[in-house]
């Protein structure tokens, strides 16, 4: 991407970036605030998960991964989606 895709996709110009970097690196951060940080995996969902169990065909499971490897995806997320997709599907 060059300059002005990346101004484009994330409004952000050069002037604004290096102003960040001598920010950060002067530790500055003047109207800059962050979050609380939190420890461990960020959660994925606003609710508990619970795992379930499902019998698939050895060839089946192979699809999954590599259509979830192609989508950048793990097999859980690629399963969760296609869960939803056909939840919202049949309502």
């Amino acid at each position: 991407m060059n300059k002005k895709e990346l101004h484009t996709k994330f409004g952000v110009t050069d002037e604004q970036l290096d102003a960040w970097a001598a920010e950060y690196e002067n530790e500055s951060w003047d109207g800059l605030s962050f979050g609380t940080i939190i420890q461990g995996r960020p959660r994925i969902y606003n609710e508990e998960l619970k795992t379930i169990t499902v019998k698939v065909p050895v060839s089946r499971i192979a699809a999954i991964q590599h259509a979830a490897s192609k989508n950048g995806m793990s097999r859980s997320e690629f399963v969760r989606q296609a869960i939803d997709n056909e939840l919202m599907a049949a309502s």
